[in-house]
């Protein structure tokens, strides 16, 4: 999912040079292969806990990935609706695609948020615990943080607005300085 969302940053050396449609196409389709991914995980530890006669969602970890995976799959509905905006169109629901775009950003921030949260969770997990030692866990947790980091700097640069500066209008142009006629 990281990579799905890196795909729009300026500093992505892979599709730099693409433009935003073909990047919104590689955005959708690695998201949609990453929620594809993590549902057969989740799938697979549900049928495991079944076949072992085992309680699921008794960790803080399976319950927020419950609850993160529910989001993922919200969240990739949205992905479509933005996609195929024409169908709120056909449903007569009126929102501008502009709008759409920051409802869509916003909510993959929390999401990615949601999914962070959930990983870190998994580092105190008895399992995990009991397979790495000390040094693994750090640098797991703070590989982690930057991947975190990196995306919320991305979204928030991209998405929320920026304070007016003197001199400088909204898209970072300079603003046209219109003399006073006495």
């Amino acid at each position: 999912m990281f990579e799905a969302i890196i795909v729009f940053s300026r500093e992505s050396s892979l599709f730099q040079s693409r433009t935003h449609a073909t990047k919104a196409e590689i955005h959708a389709w690695v998201m949609g292969i990453a929620a594809t991914c993590a549902s057969c995980g989740f799938a697979s530890i549900y049928i495991n806990k079944d076949l072992n006669q085992k309680n699921h969602f008794t960790t803080w970890h399976g319950f927020i990935g419950v609850l993160t995976l529910s989001y993922v799959l919200l969240q990739l509905i949205g992905g479509i609706l933005l996609k195929y905006s024409g169908i709120l169109r056909s449903l007569n629901i009126q929102i501008r695609l502009v709008d759409l775009k920051l409802y869509h950003a916003t909510s993959g921030l929390v999401l990615f948020t949601a999914i962070s949260l959930t990983l870190i969770l998994a580092f105190w997990s008895d399992w995990f615990v009991s397979h790495t030692n000390v040094y693994t866990w750090y640098a797991c947790f703070m590989a982690l943080s930057c991947i975190a980091m990196i995306v919320m700097q991305q979204i928030t640069t991209a998405y929320l607005p920026q304070s007016r500066r003197p001199g400088v209008a909204f898209n970072n142009a300079p603003a046209r300085k219109h003399k006073k006629q006495k």
